[in-house]
């Protein structure tokens, strides 16, 4: 055995152990695994029955005919052979229909995170012919986390590729169906791959199907999240490389380059870790071949998207080497071991642990299976031999991939652990190759390992995967709030609509609008007594000329004495034991306590007669003075309601509060 050889099954099993392990759990930090306990204990039950069940089934079947009818799993999966151009379009349909399907009923076509919302917001600006659109006269009562407000306009932080893509389904208002197309073309991308990564009909079908199905890609490809588009991307890409690796063509290379550089403008760092690798594969190529046409179709189509994206840098963040998630979060958002823009210093024990929590995740969802989803995959891995070009680059792109988020400081965790999304063509393509790679031991043990997935399948599909639909089903409930047919529920119109948001969420947006970046001001909500910022904050706001930071960093003294609040429903507001809060204060948190709403679902409102803006309280007058044709309304949760509802509020006790 090569060094190569035992480096490589040494990471494999080093991965595994990082999957199956709660290091988060020992490292001491914010972040942990709590469930670990119960999914760990799931896994043993469920491995140990899946094993004995599948080994005895496996055993018996060399002596029953019965129970093994050779050939006929094989013809099964050959009518969804990628090879076949028919049976390749069918799964990539049915595929796209499922995503659909998931985008409907477990999302209701609603943006889920702050992410998604913030993308649609672009895609709307894209739409309506702008880059950016203007900010209002006083921002704080409709900014938002991943908005950038600069030289009088107001734009999303995200690269402009997937905001480009939503853009074609918000024309028609329909930006939802975006999502499950992209995740559709996805699973076609990879069969074209597949048929040259694999030559075995029954493991590419395995590979394909596992992809097409999987709830975790199910559920990312039925969001509004950019990480369907990229690996749609990504596999175009790739698919397109193979093509001209195998029948030279100018037009296919320029859209394999096309194809990257739109991946390059969607989520950077997912394209610099498979293009990397790509780069040196093509490198090596073209010393053996000197095809300079290919080459420079390819590097010509890598090109456009990623000018076109530098020009919107320029016209946007002023500069068009910069990114909006820098001009927004500063330099310590790049990839690297250094303080975060938030939160702890990302350091390589950070890293690790994130890794491992990404790794421990993808575990427990891309499959929902009662076993852990990694494993057959990684023992496929530790038996492999040779592997061809495609499957070494898929190393390679997977490898890099996971250094990549190693070395970036955010957890990125929702639906799953999205970060790790472009690896799951990987892993389906090995778990495929699971009952084979143990056919080397003989054909009980073949046996043994399809009836070990196939119950495997079966215990997703029975229980694993209708849990995780209803749990995603009723994630997020203030986000799924629908204000357009809630107000025309109401019969309100032509009105401003004041959404009363957390304590924390308004101190946060007065930090924004006094020019206080997003990094100073997440450390500074962090790390002072909520209710000493709110009264600094309005002193900065009746002295404007004053710096606001002066009046702010004698208060981060006391920051290592700060406890979550013991008040509020909302424990990231901070409390310094020992204080006295002023009646003002008190009011705040008594507005917590009663309910509040969420002010991020409203930004996608379409009602032009209705202006949905952050409440505020005695800053309100601003709005109803410069709206006077405009009735005010307060959209809040009661105690007892379980979605907010409308208030109407009297003008001249909006205009005389001083709450």
């Amino acid at each position: 055995m090569t060094v190569a050889r035992v480096i490589a099954r040494f990471v494999v099993v080093a991965l595994l152990g990082a999957s199956l392990l709660p290091l988060a759990n020992w490292i001491p930090s914010e972040r942990s695994s709590p469930w670990y306990s119960a999914v760990l204990g799931e896994w043993v039950f469920g491995t140990i029955v899946v094993t004995a069940v599948a080994a005895g089934l496996g055993w018996a079947s060399i002596r029953s005919t019965g129970l093994w009818r050779e050939g006929v799993l094989s013809r099964l999966l050959g009518r969804f052979d990628p090879a076949r151009p028919v049976a390749l379009a069918t799964v990539a349909v049915g595929a796209a229909a499922l995503y659909l399907g998931v985008a409907v009923a477990v999302f209701e076509r609603r943006p889920l995170l702050v992410d998604e919302i913030v993308l649609l917001f672009q895609a709307r600006t894209y739409a309506a012919g702008q880059l950016s659109l203007p900010v209002d006269a006083d921002p704080a009562f409709r900014s938002m986390l991943h908005l950038i407000e600069y030289r009088g306009r107001w734009f999303g932080h995200f690269p402009p590729g997937w905001p480009l893509l939503l853009m074609l389904g918000e024309l028609r208002e329909a930006a939802w169906i975006v999502g499950p197309l992209a995740g559709g073309v996805a699973v076609w991308a990879w069969g074209l791959v597949l048929r040259r990564a694999e030559s075995r009909p029954p493991v590419r079908s395995g590979a394909l199907l596992l992809l097409a199905l999987a709830p975790f890609p199910a559920f990312m490809a039925g969001s509004a999240l950019n990480h369907a588009g990229t690996l749609m991307w990504l596999l175009l890409a790739l698919a397109g490389w193979l093509r001209v690796l195998e029948r030279p063509s100018l037009a296919v290379a320029l859209g394999s380059g096309l194809a990257l550089g739109m991946a390059a403008i969607t989520r950077p760092a997912d394209a610099v870790a498979f293009g990397v690798p790509a780069l040196a594969w093509v490198a090596i190529w073209w010393r053996a071949t000197r095809a300079h046409g290919p080459l420079g179709a390819a590097c010509l189509g890598a090109a456009i998207p990623i000018v076109g994206m530098l020009v919107v840098n320029a016209q946007t963040t002023g500069s068009a080497f910069t990114l909006g998630y820098e001009f927004l979060w500063g330099p310590n958002v790049r990839l690297g071991f250094h303080p975060a823009p938030y939160g702890p210093d990302h350091t390589v024990v950070r890293g690790i642990e994130l890794l491992s929590l990404n790794l421990l995740r993808l575990n427990r969802y891309l499959f929902e299976a009662p076993v852990p989803g990694l494993l057959p995959a990684a023992i496929a891995l530790l038996l492999a031999t040779r592997l061809n070009a495609v499957n070494r680059y898929l190393l390679a792109a997977g490898g890099a991939l996971l250094l990549t988020y190693f070395a970036y400081w955010h957890d990125g965790f929702f639906l799953g652990p999205r970060f790790a999304y472009p690896l799951v063509p990987v892993i389906a393509l090995w778990t495929a190759r699971f009952p084979r790679a143990l056919g080397r031991f003989g054909e009980g043990p073949r046996r043994a390992a399809a009836y070990w997935v196939g119950l495997a399948a079966l215990g997703a599909v029975a229980i694993g995967i209708p849990v995780r639909a209803g749990q995603n089903a009723t994630i997020q409930p203030a986000m799924r709030f629908d204000a357009d047919r809630a107000a025309a529920a109401a019969g309100i119109d032509n009105a401003i609509v004041f959404v009363r948001e957390t304590w924390g969420a308004q101190l946060l947006a007065r930090l924004w609008a006094l020019g206080v970046g997003r990094p100073a001001a997440e450390r500074y909500y962090r790390s002072i007594d909520s209710c000493r910022l709110d009264r600094a904050l309005a002193e900065a706001e009746a002295s404007p000329g004053e710096s606001i930071e002066a009046r702010l960093d004698p208060l981060l003294a006391d920051s290592s004495r700060l406890v979550a609040s013991p008040f509020s429903p909302d424990t990231s507001e901070r409390f310094l034991p020992g204080s006295t809060y002023s009646a003002r204060c008190r009011d705040r948190v008594s507005d917590d306590r009663a309910g509040t709403a969420l002010l991020a679902p409203t930004l996608l409102s379409r009602r032009a007669d209705l202006l949905f803006a952050r409440d505020l309280h005695e800053r309100n007058a601003k709005l109803i003075l410069a709206l006077p044709e405009k009735r005010s309304y307060l959209l809040a949760r009661g105690p007892a309601d379980s979605v907010p509802t409308f208030r109407l509020l009297s003008r001249d006790s909006m205009l005389g509060s001083s709450r």
